[in-house]
């Protein structure tokens, strides 16, 4: 049975190090961007209903669909259930 050497990693240049560096800075820059402020949006009814008639929606569709049409049609059905 052989055994396993590991190889180890040559000393990294300047250049590298400076790269390594100004990714970290941005990656860290790109999540701060990333994060929500303030209090999460309440889910009304209308919402709520909206999503369930577009899964619907989406569900009996074949092929290709227009956004704008789906989510056009899935408000439709969610103010028609909410009607009084």
């Amino acid at each position: 049975m052989k055994k396993t050497t590991l190889i180890k990693p040559k000393d990294k240049s300047p250049e590298v190090l400076k790269v390594n560096v100004m990714l970290e800075e941005e990656a860290k820059q790109f999540t701060a961007k990333k994060k929500f402020g303030g209090p999460p949006k309440p889910m009304t009814s209308r919402i709520y209903l909206m999503g369930m008639a577009m899964n619907a929606l989406l569900s009996r569709s074949t092929g290709m669909v227009r956004r704008e049409d789906i989510k056009r049609e899935a408000e439709d059905w969610a103010d028609f259930m909410l009607e009084d």
